[in-house]
Formats: C-alpha cells, structure tokens, sequence
C-alpha cells in the first residue's frame, strides 16, 4: 500500500470487542475485513468490524456523521485526504519467523500477480516487537474485507496460494491489539503524501483528546503546522483524527530516515531553538498535553518485505 500516505487518516466504524487471546484467525481477520479504509494500539479496546456488508457500512456512516462532525466544526470535507486503517498485532515470539515467512509470501504473490493498487497495505515493525498493518482508502464505502482480497487473487488466477497462505496464519499466536480508522487531516500536516522510501522510520503519536476540546487541539496543531512550514522543519508530519470507534483519538506521525539526526541536531526542539521559536513550540506542546486524557508513543520500521 502506498503509505506514502501514511496518513489517511480513519473514519473508524469499529466498536470495542476482544479477541481471545491467542486467536490467530480473529486477529487476523481483523486486518484481512477491515470495515474502514487506508491511511492509528495496545492492550486496551480492540475495535471490532461492525460487520462486513457494506449496506450495512453506508447505514453505521449515516447514523454516525452528526457525531462525527460535532466537535469538529473546523475540519471540512476537502481536508480530508485519505483514510487509513490501522491495525496492531502481537505475534508469540515462537511464531514470529513463521508470520513474517507468510507475510513475505503474501507481499511476493501480490507483486507477481501486479494486484491492483487498491489493495496495497503497508507493515511496521514497533518498538515494542509488534507489527502494525496500515491499509488506505479514498472513503469508508471503500473499505476492503476478506471477500474483496479472496475475490482479487481469485480473478488473478491465483486464488489457491492465497489461501494456503491464509491458513498459514490462522493457526498462530496473534492477538489484535487494536484495530481503527482514521483520517489524514492535511491542515494538520505539512505534506500530503509520505514516500516510505525516503522515510522508513516514523515516530507516531495517539493523544486521547477530552471531548469538548477537539477544536482547541484543531488549533494548536494548525499552529504546529505553520511553524513547521516556516522554518522549513526538514522531517515531514502527518495529522490524523480518529473516525467512528475511536474519534477522540488525535494521531501525529513524524517521518524520517536517521533516528540520530532527528532525536539529536534535527530534533524539532534543536531545531525551533536554532529557529528561536522554542519557546512558540513549548507552548504548543504543553496546551495540546493539557487537553489529553492520554498519549502514546510508537517508533516504528517500515517493512518493506512485508509489505505490498
């Protein structure tokens, strides 16, 4: 998946729900029918498909919208550049090598067979030994499931493998450690597409925004953006906000290719300080911490190999 838009942000239609822990199939099944789109975590709520017919999706999207927009009178329609689904896993650590081998065998069956574009995904690799699947799309009714990849391969010929592949996976330990969508809000970005390429390395940020305060974080992000923009800050950064199931989940991703440079003589504090607006910065930093219930913090590794 070209996550070179990491950040499409989602427009989540999951609800809180637990896998079993160890139920491979169910986590997995969770990234293969996502009911939200491309383009987010740990143990707490794990967000559920609320199902997999889209007539269904269409009529969760209308009875949700007037949620989703109030609090959020700032965002319009046109800021909205892409969706993304992101879904976090825990892999026992005796069936890693065997989940990577069948996740390689994917990326390489989706190379050959040159699956379309729309069923691209992208897969990091966290701090923490886990694997988070980023998967985009263009809008919620364009969510991809487990039939819409099954019925791909199949119309490529190549229907059996994936399958085998598939089974492959089910009978590991993997727990789905959280599943949403979100939304790339491109005021609060600075680019609007992300090359992975260029930028295998991101460091991503979920703030837990209180519910009358999105619009006080709208601001402070734009602001964020704005000085970023001016002293031509060199490492690009994503802002997204959560959608159904998790819309008070705000997310930042900072993209960048040297750990050393960009915690070290390009960190954005060395930066805004060579820039004297350390102190503009600070102040944005502690308004935004001060409107959140909670914040986490992922560093995470593109996996090319993994990915498709």
């Amino acid at each position: 998946m070209p996550t070179t838009a990491i950040t499409c942000l989602p427009a989540g239609r999951f609800i809180a729900a637990e896998f079993p822990s160890g139920n491979s199939y169910l986590a997995m099944k969770a990234w293969y029918s996502w009911n939200s789109p491309r383009g987010r975590f740990r143990n707490e709520t794990i967000a559920k498909p609320l199902c997999t017919i889209r007539e269904m999706k269409s009529l969760i999207i209308i009875l949700f919208i007037p949620i989703i927009a109030f609090g959020q009178k700032s965002i319009q329609k046109s800021d909205i550049e892409i969706h993304t689904q992101l879904t976090l896993l825990t892999v026992d650590s005796t069936d890693v090598l065997e989940f990577e081998a069948s996740m390689n065998s994917l990326s390489k069956l989706a190379r050959r067979t040159k699956l379309k574009e729309d069923y691209d995904w992208l897969l990091y690799k966290t701090d923490s030994d886990q694997y988070l699947i980023v998967n985009f799309s263009n809008g919620i009714k364009d969510a991809l499931t487990l039939k819409d990849y099954r019925i791909e391969f199949q119309n490529q010929k190549v229907g059996i493998e994936f399958e085998k592949i598939i089974e492959s996976i089910e009978h590991l330990g993997i727990t789905s450690d959280r599943n949403y969508i979100k939304q790339m809000v491109l005021p609060w970005s600075t680019v609007k597409q992300i090359s992975v390429s260029e930028f295998p390395l991101a460091e991503m940020i979920e703030y837990k925004i209180k519910a009358n305060k999105i619009d006080v974080f709208d601001k402070e992000i734009r602001k964020l953006v704005s000085i970023l923009k001016e002293t031509k800050y060199p490492y690009p950064l994503e802002g997204n906000r959560g959608s159904l199931g998790a819309y008070s989940t705000m997310t930042l991703v900072w993209f960048y290719n040297d750990i050393i440079e960009f915690k070290g003589v390009k960190s954005i504090d060395n930066w805004m300080e060579k820039q004297n607006r350390k102190e503009e910065l600070q102040t944005i930093i502690k308004n935004i911490n001060g409107i959140s219930e909670s914040k986490k913090v992922h560093t995470l590794t593109y996996k090319k190999e993994l990915s498709y």
